[in-house]
């Protein structure tokens, strides 16, 4: 309707126009109606044995000539015979789909359907289905142009001279462009020559060609909208990007990235989907630093370069084999930390990449896996865990004979190589080990109160090497360990209680359930547990004990109103309590279940002892749009606790809400948590504030280290879009202290122009406001 009223405005006629007063007339393969009267008159200048027909309607009528899609309204239309032309003159309306043009005088050809029209404006449709509506308004998505000249060059291409566009179709323009000439194909693109951008008619940008996108599936090819920064450490810097619609699966975005102070980066970011099991992305982002000079011209820091390679895949092959492959690499930890603005990536102390291939047949399942992990301790220094590769091959637990009992099985070989420093080969270790296991479980109930499960192990692992237990040197020995498991978990008994409550507007009902557990694991003996050279999980069992991991749960659960829907069960609070007993303390030091016991650089100097750390959690969720979590480890043996953590998330149409905290004692004389260099405190708190629709957003996000009394980043972010134009911005203040540094104050902004994509480069700009390509 906005169209539609844009043109009448364009023509300064009236909304209802009269009823024809005679009938149609036909020209070519045209139709004429609403007219008057259709007279041949002479016209010396026409060549002998041409006419010229003059087609005049009623004052204040217009004259309506429709040929297929096209219409073409005019007060005065002559008709040129051999050449089927039409003149048209006064109040001149040409239409076709997606495109309204509005002229002083135009003329048609009918065989060939072009043409041109003089003192001319108009109307073109966009079709993008996936562009931000919030930059319209209330109007439909349009692009205005005006031209002296408008040439109809083709079905659906035009050519303008001295041309004005803009996708601003409000009275009062925010932009438009202007332009010596310019070219557009109706659901394509628009090409502009010499373009001046200019902002409430102040001319800010020129650019010798711009390219404008007006696809109709969404999707097309061309520049997205540049990006300007500052940094304390980069100076200013200049984001730009190309997007390529390879095909409606597939597009491809390349990147460039110019640092005044430093240098400058580049990259690429592909993606394609095939089908819902078929899809791929990969990013390739280079930096080239400039060498840094001192005063006298001493080369201080000397040019480096450094790239980051981030992908995943997942593809199904022939043979039900379903490919899945992900990288997260980059060569440089450092260059991370200077140009990365999102803090997860900032801190990154790992790099992988690795793929798997797996297959399922019945009750057989097979499996590939190769992968490369590294860890980094400081910004130099990084260990190394190869998988090369790693091959399983698994039957799926099924009944016996009909009845409750299930066996399943598994055999696993892997060729694992780790190196304590990637820069020092002669850090490395290869180990080659085969693991079977085969497990027979048989479940009991005794009513809904009282249950039982059980099950029966037997484990053979090999290692080609093994390591002298005094000295620590791998030896070229081999090590056999066999072993048998029996578990037993019993749940129960069980207490519940209801609480009706049908005055309550929560719920019209409460369950508080009690849950106790007892899980009873014994292992054969394996004296030989100091030779084995340690790499995962299968390499730390330990042998000849017995652990009891006894806890209870506290559930309750709300039936829900949902207004006039049915009520739902959710449960809105979980309690549990839980620790374990060893018969042998060193199997405390590599129980899992427990993290301040297991892993980081202090798993294997925890001091011994037979009780784990008693281990509490709370989880709140009243609602699907809130959840807060808290969770505790307790040292029986220091009385103190280790490790706190806790969580809260809460999410609403208007705002989102997040807030993590976690703390790491210090506990004298407990080995692992008596340095004070070990021990950390951290908030975290994010939020977003939103428009219900869209149109305009607002983030704060901040992580301070309680500890050391240091905030390590701050970031206030946003964007706001109006009617046909918008803009984001993203400012962090970044702590690099630890590299010699101080704060890194990092500002980006981007205008948004309506139709026009931007983006968020590949160092996280912008956050979750860009890649809107």
């Amino acid at each position: 309707m906005s169209r539609f009223l844009s043109v009448l405005c364009l023509l300064g006629v009236s909304a209802a126009w009269p009823s024809p007063a005679a009938g149609q007339l036909t020209v070519g393969n045209c139709e004429i109606g609403s007219y008057i009267t259709a007279r041949d008159v002479s016209d010396p200048s026409r060549p002998e044995g041409s006419s010229r027909r003059e087609i005049r309607g009623d004052a204040g009528v217009p004259i309506e000539v429709r040929c297929g899609d096209v219409q073409l309204i005019a007060q005065e239309i002559d008709y040129l015979r051999p050449e089927e032309r039409l003149i048209a003159r006064g109040n001149v309306v040409f239409q076709q789909t997606g495109t309204r043009i509005a002229a002083v005088r135009g003329e048609f050809d009918i065989k060939t359907r072009t043409g041109f029209f003089e003192t001319a404006s108009g109307t073109l449709q966009l079709t993008d289905r996936q562009i931000d509506r919030t930059l319209f308004g209330t109007q439909e998505p349009e692009a205005f142009f005006s031209a002296d000249r408008i040439d109809k060059t083709g079905p659906r291409t035009y050519k303008l001279t001295n041309a004005v566009f803009t996708a601003c179709v409000q009275p009062s323009r925010r932009w438009e462009m202007t332009s010596s000439r310019m070219t557009f194909t109706v659901d394509k693109y628009a090409i502009l020559y010499n373009a001046v951008l200019q902002v409430k008619d102040v001319p800010v940008l020129y650019v010798p060609l711009f390219y404008y996108p007006i696809h109709e599936d969404g999707r097309a090819t061309g520049f997205l909208m540049p990006s300007y920064g500052s940094s304390t450490f980069r100076g200013f810097s200049l984001s730009n990007a190309f997007f390529w619609a390879i095909s409606r699966s597939a597009d491809a975005t390349v990147y460039h990235d110019w640092f005044a102070k430093t240098g400058h980066g580049f990259g690429a970011d592909f993606r394609y989907v095939a089908s819902p099991q078929a899809r791929g992305d990969a990013r390739v982002f280079v930096i080239r630093e400039k060498a840094v000079l001192a005063e006298s011209g001493t080369v201080t820091t000397p040019a480096r370069q450094s790239f980051e390679v981030r992908g995943t895949l997942a593809q199904n092959l022939p043979g039900r084999i379903r490919l899945q492959a992900r990288a997260d690499y980059f060569s440089d930890a450092t260059t991370q930390q200077l140009y990365q603005v999102d803090l997860a990536a900032f801190s990154r102390r790992s790099r992988y990449f690795g793929a798997d291939a797996s297959g399922n047949w019945g009750r057989i399942r097979v499996a590939a896996q190769a992968e490369r992990n590294d860890v980094f301790y400081g910004t130099t220094t990084a260990s190394s865990y190869r998988y090369q590769p790693r091959v399983n091959v698994s039957v799926s637990e099924a009944p016996v004979l009909r009845t409750k009992i299930t066996v399943g099985g598994s055999f696993d070989t892997i060729n694992v190589v780790r190196f304590d420093d990637v820069d020092r080969p002669e850090t490395r270790t290869s180990v080659f080990r085969t693991d079977g296991a085969a497990t027979v479980r048989a479940p009991l109930s005794l009513g809904s109160a009282l249950t039982l499960n059980g099950s029966v192990s037997v484990r053979r692992t090999t290692w080609n090497q093994s390591r002298d237990p005094l000295t620590g040197t791998v030896l070229d020995t081999p090590l056999t360990r066999h072993l048998m498991e029996v578990n037993g978990r019993i749940v129960g008994p069980v207490f519940t209680r209801v609480f009706n409550t049908p005055g309550n507007g929560f719920a019209e009902r409460f369950k508080h359930v009690i849950e106790p557990s007892v899980n009873i694991q014994k292992r054969s003996a394996f004296t030989r547990f100091n030779e084995v050279v340690q790499f995962d999980s299968v390499d730390t069992i330990v042998g000849g004990v017995t652990q009891v991991t006894y806890g209870v749960a506290n559930r309750l659960l709300a039936r829900v109103r949902q207004g006039d829907a049915p009520a739902v069960v959710r449960e809105v609070m979980n309690v549990e309590v839980s620790q374990t007993y060893y018969t042998d303390a060193l199997a405390a030091s590599y129980d899992q279940q427990y993290q301040s016991s297991f892993g980081g650089l202090y798993a294997y100097f925890a001091p011994p002892s037979k009780l784990s750390p008693l281990r509490g959690s709370i989880s709140l969720s009243p609602t699907p749009a809130f959840r807060g979590q808290f969770g505790l480890e307790y040292d029986t043996q220091f009385g103190a606790v280790r490790t706190y953590r806790a969580s809260v998330n809460a999410a609403h149409e208007a705002f989102d809400l997040n807030g993590s905290w976690s703390k790491r004692q210090v506990i004298p004389g407990l080995s692992g948590f008596d340095n004070p260099a070990a021990a950390d405190h951290f908030l975290t708190v994010s939020g977003r504030a939103k428009q219900p629709r869209g149109g305009a957003s607002a983030g704060y996000s901040m992580t301070y280290d309680i500890l050391r009394e240091r905030m390590l980043q701050q970031r206030l972010s946003g964007f706001y879009n109006a009617q046909c134009c918008g803009v984001a911005f993203d400012y962090a203040v970044t702590n690099l202290s630890h590299l010699g540094l101080r704060n890194d104050k990092r500002f980006s902004f981007s205008f948004t122009l309506a139709g026009i994509g931007s983006f968020t480069n590949l160092l996280g700009v912008f956050g979750d406001n860009g890649r809107q390509r």
